[in-house]
């Protein structure tokens, strides 16, 4: 992709990313293994709610909005650093699977206490959703800028 149509995509991956993130928490949240581990916050330890003088509904559409975002960030530059990857959706994904596990892991090691099945599987949920936003950033994104690389 040329310099033009690449930042363009940045833009649009981020954004595009972020909403698939948001609707995805909102799927996902229903279960509490397969939940987020930033949406985990019954299980934070109670001087860290302390801190936090809002209701529980509140903080966890603030939680899931803020976390959207920069997940979307994320993922809209691991997909501009790998646009150029033959297999794409598998680079994209197996690189934001990879992160999710780690981070994920790390913030349940740092402030959560969740009993270990829904850790397991906390973590393991992020991986067919890591995947499902490479899809997502290659239907609707890198696709159609293809595309429109190739006819103009």
């Amino acid at each position: 992709m040329d310099a033009p149509a690449l930042r363009t995509s940045v833009f649009k991956a981020t954004a595009l990313a972020g909403a698939t993130h948001l609707v995805l928490d909102a799927l996902s949240s229903r279960l509490p293994w397969t939940t987020p581990p930033y949406l985990l916050l019954d299980y934070a330890s109670e001087s860290f709610r302390d801190l936090l003088f809002l209701d529980r509904r509140t903080l966890l559409v603030a939680v899931a909005v803020i976390s959207s975002g920069v997940n979307g960030a994320i993922a809209g530059l691991f997909a501009t650093a790998l646009a150029g990857s033959r297999r794409r959706v598998v680079a994209i994904g197996a690189s934001l699977s990879a992160l999710w596990v780690f981070s994920g892991g790390l913030m349940t090691l740092v402030y959560l206490s969740p009993p270990a099945l829904v850790v397991a599987g906390s973590l393991l949920a992020g991986i067919p959703r890591a995947f499902a936003v490479a899809w997502v950033l290659e239907r609707f994104v890198f696709r159609p800028a293809e595309a429109e690389a190739r006819a103009g």
